[in-house]
């Protein structure tokens, strides 16, 4: 991971201005919602003013619980002079769901692990080592002087376990992370609570979802990747949230198995590709391809067209990288 030389322009920036705007990508994450929720208790314990920002949705059951801390609208006023916007795991503006007119004439510090996107922003921060944008936001808080307390090891902890698949995902020969994460238990972050969080809350229909895409997967370069799909009228039918996390975890724990793609397909002629890897294959070259992005082993686009164009065009990709 990054010298810790290189937080000084960021840490410089909290303690400079007076408020902040804090933004992240539509459809959030934990990752991406811990992050802006321990940046701004973090700075209000500096006295600082905060917005927090959202678009959603909150479908996600582990992050519903914080939609009420988030506003779904930009501030009407704020003193140009003494704020700056902050956006946090999110590859470019457009992403945040707010449009180029919506957003205020401020500076923009950027904080990111991931390499994909458009440079923008006055002072960035991009670190694609880091598994998680959560930690880098520890790193600040403790590069700063702050303590992690139990109330911001929380938010933290999950979005960084959210984004490594609950530690699946993590790079070997890289201690830092766990090091960090070490600091985050002691602080009273719960692995067991975490995991719940993540893994229960589902409804009956949400198995019987599951238990459809499981039936539809197909096996294709001799079980090397398996490929599935949901339409918008199994939503009709079942109308449940969907279990993604426990369908990854069911698919990418078949013996053989190197890559998944699960095809959600919407009303509008776009479909919604999310894309796993437990190999060295890089799902996020893949998904950059389509205009898309995300982690080495877990990524995700949006495709114009039907599913079975979409499983063609994925074939054919995928056919050059599972030659051997």
């Amino acid at each position: 991971m990054k010298n810790d030389a290189d937080l000084e322009p960021v840490t410089d920036a909290f303690s400079r201005y007076d408020s902040f705007i804090i933004l992240g990508h539509e459809e959030p994450d934990a990752d991406c919602l811990g992050s802006q929720l321990a940046l701004g208790m973090w700075l209000e314990e500096k006295g600082k003013k905060i917005y927090l920002c959202s678009k959603g949705p909150w479908e996600r059951d582990e992050i519903a619980g914080w939609e009420k801390y988030f506003s779904g609208k930009l501030p009407n006023q704020v003193s140009t002079e003494n704020t700056a916007a902050v956006i946090l795991d999110c590859s470019s503006l457009e992403r945040t769901g707010f449009s180029e007119s919506e957003l205020p004439d401020i500076p923009y510090i950027v904080i990111d692990h991931h390499a994909a996107g458009s440079s923008f922003g006055d002072i960035r921060y991009i670190n694609p080592l880091c598994p998680s944008t959560t930690l880098l936001i520890q790193k600040i808080i403790e590069k700063s002087g702050g303590k992690i307390t139990k109330k911001l090891s929380e938010p933290l902890f999950l979005g960084f376990c959210t984004d490594t698949g609950f530690f699946r995902h993590l790079e070997p020969g890289r201690a830092e992370p766990l090091l960090l994460v070490s600091r985050l238990i002691e602080a009273g972050a719960s692995p067991p609570e975490t995991f719940r969080a993540m893994s229960g809350g589902g409804s009956l229909n949400s198995r019987i979802l599951l238990g459809r895409l499981l039936e539809r997967s197909e096996s294709y370069f001799h079980g090397r990747l398996i490929i599935t799909w949901e339409n918008w009228k199994d939503w009709r039918e079942i109308g449940s949230k969907r279990d993604s996390d426990m369908l990854y975890q069911l698919l990418t724990g078949i013996n053989g198995v190197e890559a998944v793609a699960v095809i959600r397909e919407q009303n509008d002629g776009y479909c919604n590709v999310g894309l796993r890897s437990t190999t060295e294959l890089n799902v996020a070259e893949i998904a950059r391809f389509f205009g898309g992005g995300g982690h080495k082993k877990a990524a995700g686009c949006t495709i114009s067209g039907d599913r079975h164009d979409i499983i063609e065009h994925l074939l054919q990709i995928f056919a050059d990288r599972l030659k051997s």
